[in-house]
């Protein structure tokens, strides 16, 4: 059977490896945070899902999204041209 003191310090080396552990999980934590919210990437992730938007689950083109879009521009571009006149 151990000594009182002896499992005592155990589990004292066993608290400090434990913190130094987590320690080390947060700081690489933090480090993928960092990098995932650099400018580079959050515009990287955006232009992803925007188009992914475009795209169906079969890696095809779906049309009606893209016909939205177009419309959309097509208004956009007409109303600009009937305001200037």
């Amino acid at each position: 059977m151990p000594a009182k003191g002896a499992s005592h310090s155990q589990s004292i080396v066993d608290l400090q490896t434990e913190v130094v552990a987590a320690r080390e999980e947060f700081v690489a934590s933090m480090s993928q945070l960092r990098a995932a919210t650099t400018p580079a990437a959050l515009v990287q992730r955006s232009a992803r899902a925007v188009g992914n938007w475009f795209i169906d689950e079969y890696g095809g083109i779906r049309p009606e999204r893209v016909a939205i879009v177009s419309a959309v521009v097509v208004g956009y571009v007409a109303l600009r041209i009937a305001r200037r006149r």
